[in-house]
């Protein structure tokens, strides 16, 4: 079980959460719910109006973990295989550590450069999502990966570009959605490694393409 470097516990604005990666905007994160069986998915973690909050789709494993045990944790992440592994499959639970914080024992992926755990308060049922504000309860980084930050990486943003458009062309069956990840592989190829090409083929290979 990982120690953790700052605790919210006793002050819900001791964590700077910056430090571990969580911006203003939206933070493109691998979120990790259920505290018994860990599900990971990808996750935008907002700041916005000195606010965090984030915005999940009602009917997914994610959204029921968070309704139900009202925590995440936000994890950072640069592999493009996980990202879309974690899109459409479920992670095998090999790929959690957990950390203990106030006697509940969050999973935090190991691939992880940093992570934040979050309370989920105010929660509010809209037509299609759950929207939840977020309060930092730890955070830390994972050491065998803390430095391993890469410089950005066109192909890496262009696999989370494509992965947001396979799961949009998944619910509506819109053709424009496949000719705009095709753009985007083109671009994983040139300017991304080995971890982004294998991610693109196998996204092609969720989308039958």
């Amino acid at each position: 079980m990982k120690k953790f470097d700052e605790s919210g516990d006793n002050c819900k604005s001791a964590i700077d959460i910056s430090k571990y990666g969580i911006l203003a905007g939206i933070s493109e994160t691998i979120v990790s719910t259920g505290l018994d069986t860990p599900n990971a998915a990808p996750i935008g973690i907002i700041r916005r109006n000195q606010k965090t909050f984030v915005r999940i789709f009602k009917g997914s494993q994610t959204g029921e973990n968070l309704v139900r045990q009202g925590v995440l944790v936000a994890n950072v992440v640069y592999d493009p295989l996980l990202l879309v592994r974690s899109t459409f499959f479920d992670i095998e639970s090999s790929e959690f550590d957990f950390v203990d914080i106030g006697g509940k024992k969050f999973p935090v992926l190991k691939s992880a450069i940093s992570w934040v755990a979050f309370k989920c308060t105010n929660l509010k049922n809209m037509e299609q999502t759950v929207v939840s504000d977020l309060i930092p309860l730890g955070a830390g980084f994972c050491e065998a990966n803390r430095g391993a930050t890469p410089a950005p990486n066109r192909g890496f943003n262009a696999v989370l570009e494509a992965t947001v458009h396979a799961t949009r062309y998944q619910l509506s069956g819109d053709k424009k959605y496949l000719e705009w990840i095709m753009h985007y592989e083109s671009l994983a190829s040139r300017c991304g490694g080995e971890s982004e090409k294998k991610a693109m083929k196998l996204l092609y290979e969720v989308l039958g393409i």
